[in-house]
């Protein structure tokens, strides 16, 4: 942090922030104390949460890949929409480009998650910014102040928000612990799922149009997408449990 910003707990919370022992949620605050970020803390992996503003083909003014935990650093500004987001995030630059919105979760840890973003309004005020500027102009000179460099390098210096043995979630799986598919190889860890039923899992969710990288069926469960060197998983709400998969 730089030395004259500051960092207050500010005890608002949404509902996607479900680990009590680890949620908390900060505002960060620069010299003159208007709002740079905010951070939130404790939250389910795969709840992306609502984005205060729609963004459809986003131009990218800076974009790390696998900045941060192997997540995504992103500021972009969007086409034919207001607004502008800073976040860490789940995606691929391509991906990013044509989402819908911005996803602001990251995971500093394997069993819990948080977020951290600043969405600039048009009408907002940026210190050494040509107010008459607008849309990606306005970001890309943004981009190229000292408060913007400030705000990276806060972001980027996230690790890990706390150490923690998370709670076993169900009981061990009486299967073989990984099997084969078409495309997939599974690891059923505690789902409790048979292959055949982990294969059919998948295949369900899938059949949906997964958003940012994943995808959810209230009352069934949630799976994040795999990539060529990334598992993906799927939570099971039947039972609880976890199984991953990896593109073979």
């Amino acid at each position: 942090m730089p030395a004259d910003w500051s960092l207050v707990e500010t005890g608002e919370y949404f509902e996607g922030q479900v680990h009590e022992d680890l949620k908390s949620t900060y505002s960060i605050r620069n010299a003159k104390g208007a709002e740079m970020a905010v951070l939130s803390t404790g939250i389910e992996y795969y709840a992306h949460g609502e984005p205060p503003m729609t963004q459809v083909h986003n131009e990218i003014i800076d974009f790390s890949d696998k900045a941060v935990n192997g997540q995504s650093y992103v500021f972009a500004t969007s086409k034919g929409s207001t607004g502008t987001s800073i976040s860490l995030a789940m995606g691929k630059k391509n991906q990013l480009e044509v989402a819908d919105a911005l996803p602001w979760v990251f995971s500093p840890s394997q069993s819990s998650s948080a977020t951290f973003y600043r969405v600039i309004e048009d009408d907002e005020q940026l210190t050494g910014v040509d107010p008459s500027l607008t849309g990606a102009a306005r970001a890309r000179a943004y981009a190229k102040t000292e408060e913007y460099r400030q705000l990276k390098s806060i972001m980027l210096s996230l690790k890990e928000i706390k150490k923690f043995t998370a709670p076993p979630l169900g009981e061990a799986s009486t299967e073989a612990a990984s099997c084969v598919g078409a495309k997939y190889t599974y690891a059923l860890g505690n789902s409790q799922l048979s292959c055949e039923e982990a294969k059919a899992f998948l295949e369900r969710l899938l059949q949906e149009r997964p958003s940012t990288g994943g995808v959810e069926i209230i009352g069934v469960g949630a799976c994040m997408l795999a990539w060529e060197d990334e598992p993906g998983f799927c939570l099971v709400d039947s039972t609880g449990g976890r199984f991953e998969f990896s593109v073979k």
